[in-house]
């Protein structure tokens, strides 16, 4: 839980102090005066990254050139203290530092990331619909965020994978610029390696956790829809699934190839499609990604850009044998998405320990039956819980302490 906060010069929050309870707390207010940075600004501090936004100078008060924000957490039976300080670009902070400061305990931190892993924090928001009917990208960033919960082996993964990912599209965009590339096709042929050997072991780890997660945002569904309908989910990934014309890019024109891609979005098309292989198979994994590399080298060195990889794949939620991002109604996908905001609880709960539950006036987007539904799992959890809203009368429990803003 988290015991304390103090907020300064974050958006339009400043000199924000709370002592919260153990249980439910409750943030009141009209729409704007700043209840969801209340929420965010213990995000922070939890993970070490912000919900809203990817840049944290963009947090900073318009009228000033420093945040700061510290807050108490109670972990694992110890008292943790941390700090952050994020100055404007060309500013130093008050540690010496331009940019961000992290804290924890009066040590120093090499940046707000090593927050994460300690002392968890799940949000749930109405934006959350996102988690169904957005892009694949939003499906990934949750698995992964999860996956880190899991193991702090798998947050070196993703990181590993990523950079490797990064210095080869890097090359591909040389290449398609220069027609050649610094290191030459032995760099290339290095970073290839790599990416599929670090690929093979995100593969495997995302594979697992999607079937543990799977049973799990099955269960909540049920509960949630009353037992009227059911979802499944299947790991969709960008390597297994059946050849497209993209590996046949060797016989393609350039201008077939960008038409492709263009035509083409990766998402398999609306049926449910599983590409499930039973026990996650490293080795199997790591053949049919060099071939699949193989076939597209040439459409990569024409677009500059590494074309398929655990970095396109996707989770597919569907309901009856169709996906949920396509054909799902309103109320079916804001439930799967309470779902498997749930689902990140029970598995920060096993891997690491309880996290705060941060709710962000998300009654409002469900009916009753639902609200009951999400109110009987909220007890169930036990965590400590912050709610954000505009009504508290509205609420389907009492809060055991209550902060207004802008009244």
């Amino acid at each position: 839980m988290i015991s304390k906060i103090s907020i300064g010069n974050l958006r339009s929050l400043n000199g924000i102090e709370y002592d919260f309870n153990s249980g439910i707390n409750v943030i009141s207010g009209p729409n704007g005066c700043g209840k969801t940075t209340v929420l965010e600004s213990v995000y922070l501090l939890s993970q070490g990254f912000s919900f809203r936004a990817n840049d944290l100078k963009d947090l900073i008060s318009w009228n000033s050139d420093e945040l700061i924000l510290r807050g108490t957490f109670e972990c694992s039976n110890r008292e943790i203290v941390r700090g952050l300080s994020v100055a404007r670009a060309g500013r130093v902070s008050s540690a010496g530092r331009c940019k961000a400061t992290a804290k924890e305990n009066g040590e120093s931190l090499r940046s707000p990331a090593g927050f994460f892993g300690k002392c968890p924090a799940v949000i749930m928001q109405p934006s959350d619909i996102e988690l169904l009917r957005g892009a694949p990208e939003v499906r990934r960033r949750w698995l992964d965020e999860i996956l880190c919960f899991r193991s702090a082996a798998n947050a070196e993964i993703l990181r590993r994978y990523r950079r490797i990912l990064q210095q080869r599209n890097q090359w591909l965009r040389q290449f398609k610029h220069d027609g050649c590339a610094v290191g030459g096709e032995e760099l290339f042929r290095v970073l290839t390696e790599q990416l599929v050997d670090i690929g093979a072991r995100l593969w495997v780890a995302r594979v697992s956790l999607a079937a543990e997660v799977s049973q799990i945002i099955t269960r909540y569904y049920r509960k949630l829809s009353g037992g009227v309908d059911e979802i499944t989910c299947n790991y969709k990934s960008s390597i297994l699934k059946s050849l497209d014309a993209l590996d046949m890019a060797d016989s393609m024109s350039d201008e077939e190839i960008e038409n492709a891609v263009a035509d083409n979005d990766f998402s398999e098309g609306t049926p449910c499609e599983s590409t499930d292989t039973g026990s996650p198979d490293e080795s199997m994994f790591r053949r049919a990604f060099t071939n699949k590399l193989e076939n597209l080298e040439r459409a990569e060195r024409t677009l500059g850009m590494t074309m398929a990889g655990p970095h396109r794949d996707d989770l597919a939620l569907c309901a009856s044998g169709y996906e949920m991002r396509s054909v799902g109604s309103q109320g079916q996908c804001r439930s799967a998405a309470v779902a498997m905001r749930f689902a990140a609880v029970d598995v920060a709960s096993q891997y690491v320990e309880k996290p705060v539950l941060l709710l962000d006036d998300i009654f409002a987007e469900l009916d009753v039956n639902r609200r009951a539904s999400v109110a009987a799992l909220i007890r169930e959890k036990e965590c400590q819980v912050l709610i954000a809203t505009p009504q508290v009368e509205e609420l389907p429990f009492k809060a055991d302490t209550e902060f207004s803003l802008g009244r």
